[in-house]
């Protein structure tokens, strides 16, 4: 009885002790790791958010005064993923959208531009980046073993004393 103290002791308190913590740091590991995996079909990241301005908020901003700082394009000049989200933009009531595609005036849009759309002038600005989380590409499943295997920790005591059970029957 003596001889199985350590071993009951181990089973019983530092396996699922153990356990414990790995399940904490797998949980910690697969959350993010599963969220970098489907971020771009839930959250769209990396697509920017821009902010299109009426004509007349435009016009008061600015004035009829050319603002030499600001880079000016024509309607026609944006890529096609610009043009559907400077679309969608008016037709927003709070007048943003994502570009989703290409973005060649990305720098320009970020500094504020003016897009002449019809003959008339609209602001246009980059209001929202929407970064990309980035994890390793090993976290995920990593943490789901993590979980796995302290899982297995946790339920040693009662397979231990199964095991000592079947024994004991058994000699």
């Amino acid at each position: 009885m003596a001889d199985e103290q350590p071993e009951s002791v181990l089973f019983t308190y530092l396996a699922p002790f153990v356990g414990v913590l790995l399940v904490a740091v797998g949980i910690g590991a697969a959350v993010p790791g599963g969220y970098a995996l489907i971020q771009g079909d839930i959250a769209g990241c990396g697509n920017p958010s821009i902010a299109v301005e009426s004509p007349e908020e435009t016009a008061g901003q600015f004035g009829n005064a050319t603002s030499p700082n600001l880079a000016r394009f024509q309607y026609e000049e944006l890529s096609s993923a610009e043009q559907t989200a400077f679309s969608e933009a008016i037709d927003d009531p709070v007048g943003e959208a994502k570009v989703k595609g290409e973005f060649p005036h990305a720098a320009e849009f970020r500094n504020g531009s003016i897009v002449t759309y019809e003959g008339e002038q609209h602001y246009v600005t980059v209001v929202a980046e929407h970064p990309c989380y980035a994890a390793a590409p090993l976290q995920f499943p990593l943490g789901v073993f993590a979980i796995a295997f302290g899982t297995l920790a946790i339920l040693s005591p009662p397979l231990y004393r199964k095991m000592v059970a079947l024994e004991e029957q058994a000699g």
